[in-house]
């Protein structure tokens, strides 16, 4: 996916907060990479970038795997400079295994996932757009969401795939003290959204908030809603946290 899912949210949160938007490695506008495309690697990225822009009491936005970036940074950098963390519709593994029934797909499920992708990237794209989605997108709107995954193309695609797929994160999750907003789709077909009521119970300082008209994607579903939660949630967080 690109920042282009979240081109209802960065110009009205921009009225009220420094918004920096985010391609990672070979994603939307960022250069095509031949290599790199790890979970822990997009961290390393992440960090360098809030390093070089010298950002401070950053709250951080993960979309799906984009948590998982930002939980791969904590655990390899640790959370200072973090003031928050809000996670759009990410549980802690996407995998279902040992007795973990909320994950996206099983091992199995995942390989054939992997070879359409590889058979068919478009194909694969254009069937999973929608599925994110409460409500059918407009022909336009699938068209140009579908067109923004394939910026990646079908190789770095299913290479950074298999290694989401592959990360786990449960018990990590429980380690460190970030305010961490939770935000899940009610109609959520993608990440299970008992997900959200599992990290709420597991992770220090987190808030849940359920989105009643959205699927795995609430801040293009509900733009308006979604920038005033979590515009509001930012602006209450403790001064200097």
């Amino acid at each position: 996916m690109s920042r282009r899912f979240f081109e209802r949210n960065a110009e009205p949160l921009a009225e009220r907060f420094r918004v920096v938007s985010v391609d990672l490695r070979g994603h939307g506008e960022s250069p095509a990479s031949a290599g790199g495309h790890t979970v822990a690697q997009y961290a390393q990225d992440v960090k360098h970038l809030l390093d070089t822009l010298g950002l401070e009491d950053a709250v951080l936005v993960g979309w799906s795997m984009g948590s998982f970036v930002i939980w791969d940074l904590v655990r390899q950098f640790g959370a200072g400079g973090i003031a928050g963390h809000v996670n759009v519709s990410q549980g802690p593994t996407d995998l279902n295994r040992d007795g973990w029934e909320l994950g996206i797909f099983p091992l199995e499920e995942l390989f054939s996932t992997l070879a359409a992708a590889q058979e068919d990237f478009h194909a694969v794209m254009d069937h999973f757009v929608p599925a994110m989605l409460k409500h059918e997108p407009t022909a336009d709107d699938q068209a140009a969401l579908v067109a923004e995954t394939q910026r990646i193309g079908a190789n770095a695609g299913t290479c950074i795939l298999l290694d989401q797929s592959l990360q786990d994160y449960r018990a990590f999750v429980a380690t460190y003290a970030v305010p961490t907003l939770l935000v899940w789709g009610a109609d959520e077909k993608v990440a299970a959204a008992a997900n959200g009521p599992w990290l709420q119970a597991t992770q220090p300082s987190a808030e849940l908030v359920v989105f009643e008209e959205s699927g795995h994607c609430p801040m293009w579903e509900e733009p308006a809603r979604f920038n005033q939660v979590v515009g509001d949630w930012i602006e209450a967080l403790p001064a200097g946290s």
